[in-house]
């Protein structure tokens, strides 16, 4: 797990104690260390949130890390979302739910409206009357198209 992904978590209040755990190891994998990032990717179930939490702000101390802010952690995990859709398709419908609500939480931008539009499709297609008569094909459609436009264009960076 990246750092801006647990930030992310941490201040949308979503952390697991696993996500900590899985941020240690990461961490471990691109060559940081430190004493308490060595425990905190050993621990196993069952996970004691306060322990981790623990060794986590250690070893952010330990390895002179400095907290992102909470705008750089969702545009990053805004980003993330845009490359789950185009790497995993069958999923994009869920991710593009995902983005609207950050979009939605987070950002203000004529650019990234889309995002509600597209909710509003997934909303008519899921629950509604879906008078349109959207398909589950059309939509995955639409949302890659989306995402990949975004991804391409700086000017839409939230």
């Amino acid at each position: 797990m990246e750092t801006k992904m647990l930030y992310y978590k941490i201040f949308e209040k979503k952390v697991e104690p696993v996500d900590y755990v899985n941020w240690a190891i990461k961490m471990l994998e691109n060559s940081d260390t430190s004493t308490s990032l060595n425990i905190l990717s050993s621990l196993s179930e069952t996970l004691n949130i306060f322990e981790v939490e623990d060794y986590f702000h250690r070893a952010v101390r330990e390895l002179g890390m400095e907290e992102p802010s909470q705008v750089e952690c969702s545009k990053y995990y805004f980003w993330y979302l845009l490359k789950q859709i185009i790497d995993n398709e069958s999923n994009a419908i869920n991710y593009a739910y995902e983005i609207y609500q950050v979009v939605r939480e987070e950002f203000v931008s004529e650019e990234l409206n889309v995002w509600y539009e597209i909710s509003e499709m997934i909303d008519d297609y899921r629950y509604g009357d879906n008078v349109e008569e959207i398909t589950r094909e059309s939509l995955i459609t639409n949302i890659i198209k989306k995402a990949k436009k975004q991804l391409n264009c700086n000017s839409t960076y939230p």
